[in-house]
């Protein structure tokens, strides 16, 4: 039905659900281990601890594309801190001076690196190709069948972690969200007026076959990373409703 564009549908439809999961299991975990502890600063520091290679990756890309585009930059941590109202900073990095084009770039950095890192580490633990083929095919047992197997793999448990955390680190804080959304809307008025003027060229057949065949592994990374998301959430769900309902 959506033809062409259903990689990049199915993309995005999964991203947005990542986000919502991930927000999802990081209460449950919190809570699971705050009921445990009696100690908010204990479950946020395991927290920290847990997520902790994500949270580098996510720092990492932003001092790495503030030297690239030439931003000074101060502090950097990934040590967990309190924030106002009871909020929780995992990390931050001190940018200091840039126009928006190199604050937005700052900011997708963490999207960027960590779709592509994901994209590796789901590579590496399962055969997206085969995967993806049986998948097109209507072949779904023998396509979750590639998904069981790679449990099996050596060291899968720790590409699992690592995929879980680099996923988990993806999204934007409101600080990296603010100068991105100011450059979306500068775009879309740009593009709106080019649209009406000219409209816009087809794609060359070769590029549009590229991006399917890449939206369409990125869907599978992201598949597998919210697959593992939404197992830790359910386990956790679970947890944290049986020690709400003893407590009381």
């Amino acid at each position: 039905m959506l033809g062409p564009l259903a990689p990049l549908v199915w993309s995005l439809a999964l991203l947005v659900a990542l986000w919502w999961v991930s927000r999802q299991l990081a209460f449950f975990f919190v809570s699971v281990i705050y009921r445990l502890t009696r100690h908010e600063g204990a479950a946020a520091s395991i927290y920290a601890i847990v997520i902790l290679p994500g949270t580098l990756v996510h720092e990492t890309s932003h001092w790495l594309m503030a030297k690239l585009v030439g931003v000074r930059t101060g502090g950097f941590t990934v040590l967990p801190q309190m924030g106002p109202e009871g909020t929780l900073r995992l990390g931050a990095v001190d940018v200091r001076g840039g126009r928006l084009w190199q604050h937005t770039l700052i900011g997708l950095a963490p999207l960027l690196v960590c779709s592509l890192l994901t994209l590796l580490l789901a590579n590496s633990l399962v055969d997206v190709g085969q995967f993806i083929a049986f998948w097109q095919a209507g072949q779904w047992n023998q396509a979750f069948a590639i998904l069981r197997a790679s449990l099996h793999q050596p060291d899968a448990l720790l590409t699992v972690y690592l995929l879980f955390t680099v996923s988990d680190a993806m999204f934007l804080s409101a600080s990296d969200r603010a100068p991105v959304k100011r450059m979306l809307l500068y775009l879309a008025v740009v593009l709106t007026v080019i649209f009406i003027i000219t409209g816009f060229p087809a794609l060359p057949a070769s590029w549009s076959i590229t991006l399917q065949g890449a939206f369409s592994v990125y869907a599978v990374g992201l598949g597998i990373a919210l697959l593992i998301h939404l197992t830790l959430m359910v386990f956790f769900g679970v947890f944290h409703y049986v020690l709400r309902t003893v407590g009381q």
